[in-house]
């Protein structure tokens, strides 16, 4: 089965150009290899960190977004350990979250829908909000 993956990592400031591309160009070997596609190759470049790493202070930062089956993600894990040029790096999956949102995104469609329903019946106040201020009710009762 399939999923969508992000895969994020720093690259050491020091090496030059082509070697930031013969990295790239490995990661993207093996998913491929893995039966992947790759949606998605977003290179930040240079960035400065927050807190050093060892004895980093920047480094290129480089995202992928990738479609591909779990099992590949085992092999592309020790292929960014093994680089001595990388870093960190981190492997996101991204289908819960996408589900999450597509969940909320639905809900709050929803009450939009329902909310101009009944300002076309002339309804207003039996529409929830999602964000309200307390009624003048809530506000007398507290005095």
């Amino acid at each position: 089965m399939k999923r969508k993956y992000e895969i994020g990592f720093i690259i050491n400031p020091e090496v030059t150009e082509d070697v930031v591309k013969k990295i790239i160009d490995s990661v993207v070997e093996v998913i491929k290899k893995g039966d992947g596609t790759i949606e998605n190759i977003d290179e930040w470049g240079r960035r400065k960190f927050a807190y050093p790493i060892g004895r980093f202070h920047e480094g290129i930062y480089v995202f992928i977004n990738t479609d591909a089956p779990g099992a590949m993600y085992a092999a592309l894990e020790r292929r960014l350990k093994l680089t001595e040029n990388i870093i960190r790096f981190i492997v996101l999956r991204l289908d819960d979250k996408l589900k999450k949102a597509n969940r909320l995104i639905k809900k709050w469609q929803r009450g939009e829908k329902l909310a101009r329903k009944a300002q076309e019946a002339g309804r207003e106040e039996a529409v929830p909000r999602r964000y309200s201020s307390p009624s003048e009710k809530e506000v007398d009762n507290d005095e």
